[in-house]
C-alpha cells in the first residue's frame, strides 16, 4: 500500500461511521459480566483489528496515517514523562480513595494475588500473574489509544478539516466509555470526569506527534502506578 497524497473526507465518513457501530456495541455491552479474557479480547478486536482491516483492506490506507507510526519520537517521550509526572498526585490521592480501591484493587488486582481472600490481610503477590495482568492491561490500553487517538482523531480530522473538533469529538466517544448504565459497571466518578480533560490532552498529544504511541505509554503509566500503589496499601 502506498501512503495516500490526499485527505479524502471519504475515508473519514467511513471511519466516523464506524467508529460510532463500534462504540455504540462496546457502550452497550461492556457493563455486562464477563472473564477478564473475554472482555479484553472483544475490546482489543474492535478497537485494533476491525480499524486495521478497514483501514488496510477497505479503504487501502497506510495504519501510519492514522497515528499508528513512531513520529516526533523526541516530543513524545519527553512530553510522556512530563505528563506521567503530572498526574502523579492525582493518582495518589485516588490510591486512598475507597472507590478506587474498591474497583482495582478489590475487583482486580485481588485475582493476583496469592490465596483467596480479603485483600487487606497482607497476601503475597503472584508476581507472574501480576505481571500477566500489567501486559495484558498494557495492550487493551494500546488498542483503546489507536481507537481513539489513532483511527478516530486521524479520520474525524481528514472529515472536519478541523483540530480542535476532531480532537473534542474523539473524547467524547472516550469519556462516555468509561460509563455505564448498568448498575456497579461505572468507573469512579472521578475517573469519568478526568477521562474528558485526559482526552483532550491526549488528542492534541497524538496530534503534535503523529502518533498515538505516546498517549498510550502514558495512559499505561498511569495506570500501573494506580495498580503498585495499591498493592503498596495491602502491605502497609
Amino acid at each position: 500500500m502506498k501512503e495516500s497524497t490526499t485527505n479524502s473526507p471519504a475515508a473519514g465518513w467511513v471511519v466516523a461511521i464506524t467508529g460510532a457501530i463500534i462504540v455504540g456495541y462496546l457502550f452497550s455491552t461492556n457493563g455486562d459480566p464477563k472473564p477478564f479474557e473475554v472482555y479484553n479480547f472483544i475490546n482489543t478486536g474492535l478497537c485494533l483489528w476491525m480499524p486495521l482491516m478497514i483501514l488496510m483492506l477497505v479503504l487501502r490506507l497506510e495504519p501510519s496515517e492514522f497515528g499508528l507510526t513512531i513520529g516526533d519520537s523526541k516530543t513524545g517521550f519527553r512530553w510522556s514523562f512530563v505528563l506521567w509526572l503530572l498526574m502523579l498526585i492525582p493518582v495518589i490521592v485516588a490510591s486512598f480513595r475507597p472507590e478506587f480501591r474498591t474497583e482495582y484493587l478489590t475487583e482486580k488486582l485481588s485475582q493476583f494475588l496469592q490465596g483467596v481472600g480479603p485483600v487487606y490481610n497482607g497476601l503475597f503477590v503472584n508476581k507472574k500473574s501480576l505481571l500477566y495482568y500489567e501486559l495484558s492491561m498494557g495492550f487493551y490500553m494500546f488498542c483503546w489509544e489507536f481507537f481513539f487517538r489513532g483511527y478516530l482523531l486521524f479520520g474525524l480530522k481528514r472529515l472536519l478539516k478541523n483540530d480542535h473538533w476532531a480532537v473534542i469529538l474523539q473524547t467524547i466517544p472516550f469519556a462516555l466509555l468509561h460509563w455505564s448504565w448498568q448498575a456497579g459497571a461505572s468507573k469512579p466518578g472521578l475517573e469519568i470526569l478526568g477521562s474528558i480533560p485526559a482526552g483532550i490532552a491526549l488528542g492534541y498529544f497524538a496530534l503534535k506527534t503523529r502518533s498515538c504511541v505516546y498517549g498510550f505509554l502514558t495512559h499505561w503509566a498511569v495506570s500501573a502506578t494506580l495498580d503498585v500503589l495499591l498493592l503498596l496499601h495491602v502491605y502497609r
